[in-house]
Protein backbone atom coordinates (compact mmCIF):
# COMPACT_ATOMS: atom_id res chain seq x y z
CA UNK A 1 0.00 0.00 0.00
CA UNK A 2 2.76 1.85 0.80
CA UNK A 3 4.64 1.46 -2.66
CA UNK A 4 1.12 2.44 -4.42
CA UNK A 5 1.57 5.94 -2.93
CA UNK A 6 -1.72 6.32 -0.36
CA UNK A 7 0.15 7.70 2.12
CA UNK A 8 1.44 10.85 -0.54
CA UNK A 9 -2.87 11.05 -1.21
CA UNK A 10 -3.43 11.28 2.20
CA UNK A 11 -1.31 14.35 2.68
CA UNK A 12 -2.39 15.87 -0.15
CA UNK A 13 -5.90 15.72 0.92
CA UNK A 14 -4.67 16.83 4.47
CA UNK A 15 -3.37 20.01 2.86
CA UNK A 16 -5.76 20.49 0.92
CA UNK A 17 -8.16 20.74 3.72
CA UNK A 18 -5.83 23.02 5.65
CA UNK A 19 -6.24 25.25 2.42
CA UNK A 20 -10.00 25.63 2.90
CA UNK A 21 -9.87 25.88 6.89
CA UNK A 22 -7.09 28.77 5.76
CA UNK A 23 -9.82 30.13 3.08
CA UNK A 24 -12.62 30.04 5.53
CA UNK A 25 -10.63 31.78 8.19
CA UNK A 26 -9.50 34.44 6.00
CA UNK A 27 -13.27 35.17 4.43
CA UNK A 28 -14.48 34.91 8.19
CA UNK A 29 -11.90 37.84 8.88
CA UNK A 30 -12.62 39.98 5.87
CA UNK A 31 -16.66 39.52 7.02
CA UNK A 32 -15.93 40.52 10.78
CA UNK A 33 -13.68 43.60 10.10
CA UNK A 34 -16.31 44.71 7.52
CA UNK A 35 -19.04 44.61 9.58
CA UNK A 36 -16.79 46.23 12.58
CA UNK A 37 -16.33 49.07 10.11
CA UNK A 38 -19.66 49.27 9.49
CA UNK A 39 -21.20 49.35 12.77
CA UNK A 40 -18.58 52.07 13.63
CA UNK A 41 -19.32 54.38 10.46
CA UNK A 42 -22.65 54.02 11.49
CA UNK A 43 -22.13 55.02 15.00
CA UNK A 44 -19.91 57.97 13.47
CA UNK A 45 -22.93 58.85 11.73
CA UNK A 46 -25.25 58.94 13.87
CA UNK A 47 -23.01 61.21 16.24
CA UNK A 48 -22.58 63.94 13.79
CA UNK A 49 -26.29 63.42 13.17
CA UNK A 50 -26.66 63.65 16.71
CA UNK A 51 -23.96 66.89 16.63
CA UNK A 52 -25.30 68.76 14.05
CA UNK A 53 -29.26 68.35 14.89
CA UNK A 54 -28.13 70.23 18.21
CA UNK A 55 -26.16 72.58 16.29
CA UNK A 56 -29.05 73.31 13.96
CA UNK A 57 -31.40 73.81 17.68
CA UNK A 58 -29.06 76.15 18.76
CA UNK A 59 -29.29 78.43 15.52
CA UNK A 60 -32.92 78.55 15.74
CA UNK A 61 -32.05 80.15 19.44
CA UNK A 62 -29.86 82.88 17.83
CA UNK A 63 -32.70 83.12 15.38
CA UNK A 64 -34.90 83.44 18.23
CA UNK A 65 -32.29 86.30 19.95
CA UNK A 66 -32.73 88.40 16.63
CA UNK A 67 -36.21 88.41 16.36
CA UNK A 68 -36.44 89.55 20.07
CA UNK A 69 -33.49 92.31 19.13
CA UNK A 70 -36.09 93.70 16.07
CA UNK A 71 -39.11 93.72 17.80
CA UNK A 72 -37.20 95.72 20.49
CA UNK A 73 -36.93 98.61 17.81
CA UNK A 74 -40.37 97.79 16.11
CA UNK A 75 -41.93 101.02 16.85
CA UNK A 76 -38.99 103.61 16.73
CA UNK A 77 -39.64 105.73 13.79
CA UNK A 78 -35.60 105.52 12.76
CA UNK A 79 -33.90 102.42 12.63
CA UNK A 80 -30.13 102.89 12.64
CA UNK A 81 -26.48 101.35 13.27
CA UNK A 82 -26.38 103.07 16.98
CA UNK A 83 -29.30 100.58 18.27
CA UNK A 84 -28.59 96.79 19.72
CA UNK A 85 -30.00 95.12 16.45
CA UNK A 86 -26.99 96.28 14.53
CA UNK A 87 -24.48 95.05 17.04
CA UNK A 88 -21.21 92.73 15.34
CA UNK A 89 -19.96 91.43 18.00
CA UNK A 90 -22.63 89.61 20.09
CA UNK A 91 -20.96 85.97 21.13
CA UNK A 92 -23.13 83.52 22.94
CA UNK A 93 -21.29 81.05 24.84
CA UNK A 94 -22.93 77.35 25.05
CA UNK A 95 -21.62 73.74 26.46
CA UNK A 96 -19.03 72.64 23.86
CA UNK A 97 -19.09 75.94 21.55
CA UNK A 98 -20.41 79.54 21.06
CA UNK A 99 -23.05 81.27 19.05
CA UNK A 100 -22.23 84.16 16.88
CA UNK A 101 -24.95 86.56 15.79
CA UNK A 102 -25.17 89.37 12.85
CA UNK A 103 -28.13 91.12 11.86
CA UNK A 104 -27.62 92.60 8.96
CA UNK A 105 -30.36 95.05 6.76
CA UNK A 106 -31.55 94.54 3.91
CA UNK A 107 -32.96 98.28 2.96
CA UNK A 108 -29.39 99.13 3.09
CA UNK A 109 -28.70 98.16 -0.85
CA UNK A 110 -30.22 98.14 -4.27
CA UNK A 111 -33.32 96.02 -4.25
CA UNK A 112 -32.82 94.06 -7.54
CA UNK A 113 -36.73 93.62 -8.13
CA UNK A 114 -37.27 97.44 -7.85
CA UNK A 115 -36.48 96.75 -11.85
CA UNK A 116 -39.72 95.11 -12.53
CA UNK A 117 -41.89 96.58 -14.99
CA UNK A 118 -45.24 95.47 -15.25
CA UNK A 119 -46.42 93.96 -18.60
CA UNK A 120 -49.00 96.51 -19.34
CA UNK A 121 -47.26 99.26 -18.25
CA UNK A 122 -47.31 102.07 -20.62
CA UNK A 123 -46.14 105.71 -21.35
CA UNK A 124 -43.12 106.51 -22.78
CA UNK A 125 -40.52 103.75 -22.65
CA UNK A 126 -37.48 106.08 -22.86
CA UNK A 127 -38.08 107.49 -19.61
CA UNK A 128 -36.41 105.61 -16.75
CA UNK A 129 -38.32 105.05 -14.03
CA UNK A 130 -36.65 105.94 -10.55
CA UNK A 131 -35.51 102.82 -10.08
CA UNK A 132 -33.82 102.26 -13.15
CA UNK A 133 -31.47 106.13 -12.47
CA UNK A 134 -30.86 104.81 -9.54
CA UNK A 135 -29.62 101.07 -11.10
CA UNK A 136 -27.94 103.32 -14.11
CA UNK A 137 -25.90 106.01 -11.75
CA UNK A 138 -24.98 102.71 -9.70
CA UNK A 139 -23.34 101.05 -12.31
CA UNK A 140 -21.68 104.25 -13.92
CA UNK A 141 -20.38 105.25 -10.15
CA UNK A 142 -18.71 102.13 -10.28
CA UNK A 143 -17.09 102.73 -13.83
CA UNK A 144 -19.23 100.34 -15.48
CA UNK A 145 -19.39 101.25 -19.82
CA UNK A 146 -23.36 102.67 -20.84
CA UNK A 147 -23.42 99.38 -22.97
CA UNK A 148 -22.53 97.36 -20.20
CA UNK A 149 -25.08 98.76 -17.77
CA UNK A 150 -27.88 98.42 -20.15
CA UNK A 151 -27.35 95.06 -21.34
CA UNK A 152 -27.51 94.05 -17.49
CA UNK A 153 -30.47 95.63 -17.02
CA UNK A 154 -32.79 94.81 -20.17
CA UNK A 155 -31.45 90.85 -18.94
CA UNK A 156 -32.31 91.91 -15.44
CA UNK A 157 -36.29 92.95 -16.34
CA UNK A 158 -36.44 90.28 -18.92
CA UNK A 159 -35.51 87.50 -16.34
CA UNK A 160 -38.12 89.13 -13.97
CA UNK A 161 -40.66 89.92 -16.06
CA UNK A 162 -44.28 87.52 -16.19
CA UNK A 163 -44.09 87.21 -20.03
CA UNK A 164 -41.96 85.03 -22.60
CA UNK A 165 -41.02 87.31 -25.46
CA UNK A 166 -37.78 89.04 -25.52
CA UNK A 167 -38.01 93.10 -24.87
CA UNK A 168 -35.42 95.64 -25.74
CA UNK A 169 -32.26 94.90 -28.36
CA UNK A 170 -30.54 92.89 -24.75
CA UNK A 171 -33.40 91.21 -23.60
CA UNK A 172 -33.43 87.20 -23.31
CA UNK A 173 -35.96 84.64 -22.47
CA UNK A 174 -37.06 80.67 -23.08
CA UNK A 175 -35.15 80.12 -26.51
CA UNK A 176 -32.20 81.60 -25.11
CA UNK A 177 -31.27 79.91 -22.01
CA UNK A 178 -32.49 76.61 -23.01
CA UNK A 179 -29.52 76.49 -25.91
CA UNK A 180 -26.89 76.70 -23.66
CA UNK A 181 -24.82 73.75 -23.07
CA UNK A 182 -26.44 73.48 -19.71
CA UNK A 183 -29.95 74.33 -20.67
CA UNK A 184 -32.36 76.30 -18.12
CA UNK A 185 -35.23 78.27 -17.69
CA UNK A 186 -35.52 81.89 -16.51
CA UNK A 187 -38.37 81.91 -13.42
CA UNK A 188 -40.22 84.96 -15.30
CA UNK A 189 -41.09 86.00 -11.06
CA UNK A 190 -39.19 88.00 -8.26
CA UNK A 191 -35.77 86.99 -7.98
CA UNK A 192 -34.76 85.22 -4.36
CA UNK A 193 -30.98 86.35 -4.29
CA UNK A 194 -28.69 88.23 -6.03
CA UNK A 195 -26.30 85.15 -7.37
CA UNK A 196 -29.17 84.49 -9.75
CA UNK A 197 -27.37 87.72 -11.94
CA UNK A 198 -24.97 84.51 -12.68
CA UNK A 199 -27.09 82.75 -14.91
CA UNK A 200 -28.24 86.06 -17.24
CA UNK A 201 -26.07 89.07 -16.72
CA UNK A 202 -22.91 87.55 -18.17
CA UNK A 203 -20.38 88.91 -16.14
CA UNK A 204 -16.98 90.32 -17.81
CA UNK A 205 -13.82 90.05 -15.27
CA UNK A 206 -14.31 91.21 -11.83
CA UNK A 207 -18.13 92.82 -12.44
CA UNK A 208 -19.61 90.18 -10.17
CA UNK A 209 -17.56 90.71 -7.22
CA UNK A 210 -17.66 94.72 -7.89
CA UNK A 211 -21.56 94.82 -8.45
CA UNK A 212 -23.09 92.64 -5.94
CA UNK A 213 -22.33 94.06 -2.30
CA UNK A 214 -24.50 96.96 -3.49
CA UNK A 215 -27.43 94.61 -4.40
CA UNK A 216 -29.72 92.43 -2.70
CA UNK A 217 -33.18 90.85 -3.71
CA UNK A 218 -36.44 91.64 -1.75
CA UNK A 219 -40.14 89.79 -2.01
CA UNK A 220 -41.49 93.12 -3.14
CA UNK A 221 -40.77 95.32 -5.56
CA UNK A 222 -41.21 98.94 -3.98
CA UNK A 223 -38.95 99.15 -0.90
CA UNK A 224 -36.85 102.59 0.14
CA UNK A 225 -33.42 102.87 0.52
CA UNK A 226 -32.62 103.48 4.69
CA UNK A 227 -29.80 105.93 4.85
CA UNK A 228 -29.45 105.58 8.47
CA UNK A 229 -27.82 101.84 7.96
CA UNK A 230 -25.56 102.38 4.74
CA UNK A 231 -21.71 101.97 5.66
CA UNK A 232 -19.06 104.39 4.18
CA UNK A 233 -18.37 101.64 1.47
CA UNK A 234 -21.93 101.80 0.54
CA UNK A 235 -21.15 105.77 -1.08
CA UNK A 236 -21.54 105.10 -4.40
CA UNK A 237 -25.30 103.55 -3.76
CA UNK A 238 -25.85 106.94 -2.18
CA UNK A 239 -24.44 108.82 -4.45
CA UNK A 240 -26.68 107.56 -7.19
CA UNK A 241 -29.64 107.38 -5.40
CA UNK A 242 -29.78 111.06 -4.82
CA UNK A 243 -29.72 111.41 -9.08
CA UNK A 244 -25.64 111.67 -8.32
CA UNK A 245 -25.76 115.83 -7.66
CA UNK A 246 -22.99 115.15 -5.49
CA UNK A 247 -20.00 113.57 -6.40
CA UNK A 248 -19.26 109.71 -4.04
CA UNK A 249 -16.20 111.18 -2.42
CA UNK A 250 -18.83 114.13 -0.71
CA UNK A 251 -21.38 111.47 -0.26
CA UNK A 252 -18.42 109.61 1.56
CA UNK A 253 -17.87 112.58 3.57
CA UNK A 254 -21.34 112.79 4.17
CA UNK A 255 -21.78 109.72 5.55
CA UNK A 256 -18.41 110.06 7.80
CA UNK A 257 -20.68 112.87 9.13
CA UNK A 258 -23.88 111.16 10.26
CA UNK A 259 -25.17 111.86 13.60
CA UNK A 260 -24.67 108.29 15.74
CA UNK A 261 -28.50 107.60 16.27
CA UNK A 262 -29.15 108.44 12.37
CA UNK A 263 -30.67 111.04 10.86
CA UNK A 264 -34.86 111.62 12.50
CA UNK A 265 -35.87 112.38 8.63
CA UNK A 266 -35.03 112.28 5.24
CA UNK A 267 -35.32 116.45 5.49
CA UNK A 268 -32.33 116.01 7.80
CA UNK A 269 -30.25 113.98 5.39
CA UNK A 270 -31.32 116.39 2.74
CA UNK A 271 -30.38 119.70 4.71
CA UNK A 272 -26.87 118.16 5.68
CA UNK A 273 -25.92 117.58 2.14
CA UNK A 274 -25.78 121.46 1.38
CA UNK A 275 -27.31 121.32 -2.22
CA UNK A 276 -27.91 125.00 -3.48
CA UNK A 277 -31.03 125.54 -5.59
CA UNK A 278 -30.24 124.91 -8.80
CA UNK A 279 -28.85 120.94 -7.99
CA UNK A 280 -31.80 119.86 -6.27
CA UNK A 281 -32.52 116.14 -5.49
CA UNK A 282 -35.14 115.09 -8.04
CA UNK A 283 -38.70 114.17 -6.29
CA UNK A 284 -39.24 110.51 -7.56
CA UNK A 285 -35.86 109.64 -6.32
CA UNK A 286 -36.49 111.50 -2.84
CA UNK A 287 -39.50 108.99 -2.51
CA UNK A 288 -37.09 106.19 -2.44
CA UNK A 289 -35.23 107.15 0.66
CA UNK A 290 -36.32 106.54 4.15
CA UNK A 291 -34.96 105.98 7.89
CA UNK A 292 -36.96 102.65 8.71
CA UNK A 293 -36.30 99.35 7.23
CA UNK A 294 -38.44 96.12 7.28
CA UNK A 295 -36.32 93.68 5.56
CA UNK A 296 -33.34 91.73 7.34
CA UNK A 297 -31.01 88.80 7.09
CA UNK A 298 -29.95 87.32 10.40
CA UNK A 299 -26.93 85.34 10.94
CA UNK A 300 -26.45 82.26 13.40
CA UNK A 301 -22.99 81.11 13.32
CA UNK A 302 -22.92 77.98 15.43
CA UNK A 303 -19.75 76.09 16.72
CA UNK A 304 -20.40 73.03 18.50
CA UNK A 305 -18.31 69.79 19.25
CA UNK A 306 -15.91 70.87 16.58
CA UNK A 307 -18.68 71.39 13.95
CA UNK A 308 -20.11 74.52 12.28
CA UNK A 309 -23.46 75.25 11.15
CA UNK A 310 -24.54 78.37 9.62
CA UNK A 311 -27.98 79.48 9.36
CA UNK A 312 -29.27 82.74 7.64
CA UNK A 313 -32.62 83.87 8.10
CA UNK A 314 -34.46 86.09 6.44
CA UNK A 315 -37.04 88.39 8.01
CA UNK A 316 -40.06 90.76 7.60
CA UNK A 317 -40.66 93.27 10.49
CA UNK A 318 -44.47 94.16 10.16
CA UNK A 319 -46.48 95.45 12.64
CA UNK A 320 -44.39 95.08 15.60
CA UNK A 321 -43.57 91.56 15.07
CA UNK A 322 -40.63 90.05 13.35
CA UNK A 323 -41.20 87.12 10.65
CA UNK A 324 -39.24 84.61 9.61
CA UNK A 325 -40.12 84.13 5.62
CA UNK A 326 -37.30 81.84 4.74
CA UNK A 327 -34.17 80.22 5.48
CA UNK A 328 -30.21 79.24 4.11
CA UNK A 329 -27.93 76.92 5.40
CA UNK A 330 -24.18 76.77 5.17
CA UNK A 331 -22.40 79.24 2.86
CA UNK A 332 -24.37 81.53 0.69
CA UNK A 333 -22.85 82.37 -2.55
Amino acid sequence: MTELGFPCRANGQRGAALIMVLLIVAVMVVLAVGLVDGVRYSSQRLLNQRIMDQAYWYALGGERIAIFALEDVAGETSLHLGQDWARKDIVFPIDGGSIAGLIVDEQACFNINSLYKPESAGGDTQVLSPAEQVFTGLLSNLEFPPQRVEFIMGRSQDWIDEDFSPEGIYGAEDLLYTAKDYPYLPPNSLIDSVSELGLFAEFEEDEQSRLLPYLCALPEVSTALNINTLSPAQAPLLAAAIGNVLSVAEVLAVLERRPENGWPDVASFISELGLSAETPIPTVLLQGLGVTSHYFRGLSDVFYEQRQLNLYSRIVLRNGKAIVYAREYGEVF
